[in-house]
């Protein structure tokens, strides 16, 4: 199966249109998550993707809104509690709907990352939405952890779950490791919207890349592409 992958698009609508122009036509077009907040055009970015049929995986920033729209306890910063009120039913209700994952032969798409030790048929991966860094057994730290031995998870990733493209930990560049691909390439931070082309998902280590530029930054970030 012919697949197109977007990395995280975080409001940053025109980039994305313009990414669109550019990547091949009449694939099945899918966001790795955050498709909203911290850019300007968090609603109109989902009611792209909703008008033009394109899939999409919850991330990490769509599971704080629905979580709120679910009644649940959450704090919004100031950012997220005008993205928030720009949001229609209908958008709230696509949010609400996401898959955690999408898998498609060897292929898998999922937002952050996984450990070897989980599997995406748990019925709590949660995990699967923030993870950047492991211990050395493995397990899952926060972001503001102070472990000296941490490993990227990407880098002992053994594959077991599939071979994973994913978004979150911003990177200058589209990024392979072993059994994993990361497309965030920071356009919200001034850097550039990715998005990679595979042919056959039976085999997407093979993969063509397509990026724009972005048109201005729009949130700092904490280090410099």
């Amino acid at each position: 199966m012919e697949i197109i992958v977007y990395g995280d698009i975080h409001g940053c609508l025109e980039e994305f249109i313009e990414l669109r122009k550019r990547v091949p036509k009449n694939k099945i077009e899918i966001c790795v998550g955050d498709l909203i907040d911290r850019g300007k055009y968090a609603n109109e970015v989902i009611e792209y993707v909703m008008k033009n049929n394109i899939k999409s995986i919850i991330g990490n920033h769509e599971y704080k809104h629905i979580r709120k729209y679910w009644g649940r306890k959450v704090k919004l910063d100031e950012n997220q509690k005008e993205v928030y009120k720009s949001f229609t039913k209908e958008s709230l209700e696509f949010l609400s709907n996401l898959p955690m994952f999408i898998k498609i032969d060897n292929t898998t798409i999922l937002h952050a990352g996984i450990s070897n030790k989980m599997d995406l048929n748990d019925k709590k991966i949660e995990h699967i939405l923030y993870m950047r860094d492991l211990d050395e057994n493995e397990n899952f730290l926060s972001i503001n952890h102070d472990n000296p031995n941490a490993k990227y998870w990407a880098e002992i990733y053994n594959g077991n779950q599939g071979f994973i493209i994913h978004g979150h930990q911003v990177f200058s560049e589209v990024t392979k490791f072993p059994n994993s691909i990361a497309i965030d390439t920071g356009c919200v931070y001034g850097n550039k919207l990715s998005a990679i082309y595979i042919n056959d998902t039976t085999k997407p280590w093979e993969y063509e890349v397509f990026s724009v530029n972005a048109k201005k930054e729009y949130e700092k970030y904490y280090k410099k592409f």
